[in-house]
């Protein structure tokens, strides 16, 4: 778990470098990618550390749980329905928060 720790310590502090790089005024595409690297290994590494934490919590569970029930059955009471269901990975999420940050954050490049 220390290990882990550090990674995400590690992650961190690239992070905050790279962010500092890209949003400097003569920075380059590449510091971007760089910041959406950095930004993309950290969120991988909180997960990764999330998922263990919650499989600590419950010991007894075995990974995937099955619902009893077909179709509307008592299982699927207060379900969504597919429509409805909005699916996103953790780099989907990662890609929109940086979207976010670059939009609310950062001024467009060459506007003085």
């Amino acid at each position: 778990m220390k290990n882990m720790q550090e990674e995400i310590e590690d992650a961190r502090a690239k992070v905050a470098f790279y962010r500092m790089r890209a949003e400097r005024p003569g920075s380059r595409l590449e510091d971007d990618y760089a910041l959406e690297k950095a930004r993309t290994r950290l969120l991988t590494l909180e997960l990764r550390e999330a998922k263990r934490g919650r499989e600590k919590s419950r010991p007894g569970h075995a990974g995937t749980v099955r619902r009893q029930g077909v179709g509307g059955g008592p299982a699927n009471r207060g379900m969504r329905t597919n429509s409805e269901q909005k699916f996103s990975s953790a780099r989907e999420r990662a890609e929109e928060a940086f979207a976010g940050l670059r939009q609310g954050h950062c001024e467009p490049k060459g506007a003085s």
